[in-house]
């Protein structure tokens, strides 16, 4: 009975033992990203954009678990080209994320989701037909976008170098996005 005690008595101490982990305050941040696109609406050859981000974020506990929340502008988008069509995508979407952080040494592992809106962009197309060139450009109209995200954090003081990967899940006509990027946080 003892050791019965002893085995569930022991991972409660350590757990309850453990430092409460120093959240970062509000924050905000600033990067660039390489943005692309798959699916069985592209086809020839896909390529990325380099666009830019920003946005603010915060550190919070939610039931004991930290979070690192945020609000920031991230835009999606790609390039194809095939026979004759040329077609990019270039849209601002307006998203909320959460990711959980996993301390690895001084840095972290982040692994979460986001969701967002478009709030604009343009989407340019070309079709070369039998010598003359036809180009339209309009406005995104894209809705909800949502997806996974997965990344590594190296604290240095006040500013943080985050660098990570996202995976969309929303299917637009047949297109997700992608996309990989770098910011720099600063907390307040």
């Amino acid at each position: 009975m003892k050791k019965v005690f002893l085995i569930i008595a022991l991972p409660v101490c350590l757990v309850m033992a453990q430092e409460q982990p120093e959240l970062p305050g509000w924050g905000v941040y600033v990067g660039a990203g390489m943005v692309g696109a798959s699916g069985d609406s592209l086809s020839g050859t896909t390529s990325t954009l380099t666009v830019p981000s920003f946005g603010i974020s915060k550190g919070v506990m939610l039931g004991g678990m930290p979070l690192f929340v945020g609000l920031g502008v991230h835009p999606r988008g790609f390039k194809n080209e095939d026979e004759g069509l040329e077609w990019e995508v270039n849209a601002n979407f307006l998203d909320v994320w959460a990711v959980l952080p996993y301390p690895v040494g001084p840095a972290f592992l982040q692994v979460g989701f986001l969701a967002g809106v478009d709030v604009g962009g343009t989407q340019k197309v070309a079709i070369d037909f039998y010598g003359m060139t036809i180009s339209d450009e309009g406005d995104t109209e894209l809705g909800l976008d949502y997806g996974l995200l997965a990344g590594l954090g190296v604290p240095l003081g006040p500013v943080n170098l985050n660098l990570f990967y996202v995976q969309g899940m929303a299917d637009h006509d047949g297109i997700t996005f992608n996309g990989m990027g770098a910011n720099l946080g600063y907390s307040f």
